[in-house]
């Protein structure tokens, strides 16, 4: 839960999307470098392929990212609609998770964890 509980200042704002500008390079690096993995094994390139070529994968994945636009949309102050922002942010980093121990990626969790946390912690 974030420790903050007042009122966005200036600087909180300009802070924020600072990190957020700082954020894109490594995000992108990270899924290039992922991607580029995945694609030059026939066998996880295969795994993508057949994960979304499944319907019923594809059906949750739209219900998660409509059910998770509608969360973080939220702009109530109260410590509720922090918690539910937390929780779905959560949930999303755990999704992709597990959707690369489903492609056999090692290493990957570590690091998307690991930016993730370093970058958009607030």
């Amino acid at each position: 839960m974030s420790s903050y509980k007042g009122q966005l200042t200036k600087k909180h704002i300009e802070k924020n999307a600072s990190t957020q500008r700082r954020f894109i390079l490594p995000l992108v690096s990270f899924i290039g470098i992922t991607g580029l993995v995945v694609f030059r094994d026939e066998e996880r390139a295969t795994l993508l392929k057949k994960l979304i070529t499944n319907k019923l994968f594809l059906v949750c994945m739209v219900c998660i990212i409509i059910f998770s636009v509608y969360q973080l949309k939220q702009t109530g102050e109260d410590s509720e609609t922090d918690r539910r922002k937390r929780a779905t942010r959560e949930a999303i980093l755990g999704l992709i998770v597990a959707i690369l121990a489903y492609l056999d990626l090692k290493a990957a969790p570590f690091f998307i964890i690991w930016i993730v946390s370093y970058y958009l912690d607030k």
